[in-house]
């Protein structure tokens, strides 16, 4: 992803990950309002609902990023263009790709990066969410669910990376070595002495 200099803003919004994220907003503040309210029906308070609704709202973010994208990109250019955003007499999707990509390479770059940065809230979110899950569970249940994105998305004109899954698992391991270290200093230090 690169920010030339006469950037458009519909290379931005297009072509970038801050874009992707633009694309992606309102499904996920929409599973957060329908996630608060519904918490809030069944009696909790404001504050721990607002906070557990952040996890639903993280997981439609992340399954419409990593899933369904294209089709999403696709629909804003179509409502702010009036046009499709393939040539005349071109385009459409390529269902069932099954392309599967093994090869083991974890090198240093912005989409390994990204590929961990896009697991870490789930580490954390999960387990406010949940608040009586163990860090096993919430480390299982985040590769579990970057396991099931990759084996869908060749279904959906993407491919399955086994990179993917290991920075992803990574960004789930640091999140949620995080959250229940410091959550265990936090309750040392309430105990009396």
């Amino acid at each position: 992803m690169i920010f030339p200099e006469n950037m458009t803003p519909q290379y931005f919004l297009f072509d970038t990950y801050p874009g992707y994220l633009l694309q992606i907003a309102p499904l996920a503040l929409a599973a957060w309002l329908v996630s608060f309210r519904s918490r809030r029906r069944r009696g909790q308070a404001p504050v721990p609902a607002a906070l557990g609704a952040l996890f639903p709202a993280y997981l439609a973010g992340l399954l419409a990023l990593a899933l369904f994208a294209r089709f999403i990109g696709d629909g804003w250019y179509i409502l702010l263009y009036h046009r499709p955003p393939w040539p005349e007499g071109e385009g459409g999707y390529r269902w069932l790709t099954l392309v599967y990509d093994f090869q083991l390479d974890i090198s240093l770059s912005w989409e390994n990066l990204g590929n961990i940065l896009l697991f870490l809230p789930f580490g954390i979110l999960y387990p406010l969410a949940y608040p009586g899950t163990g860090w096993r569970k919430t480390f299982l249940l985040g590769v579990e669910t970057s396991l099931a994105i990759e084996l869908i998305q060749p279904l959906l004109d993407r491919s399955f990376d086994v990179n993917d899954l290991a920075l992803n698992s990574l960004g789930v391991a640091l999140s949620t070595l995080f959250f229940y270290v410091l959550r265990g200093w936090r309750q040392r230090g309430r105990k009396p002495a």
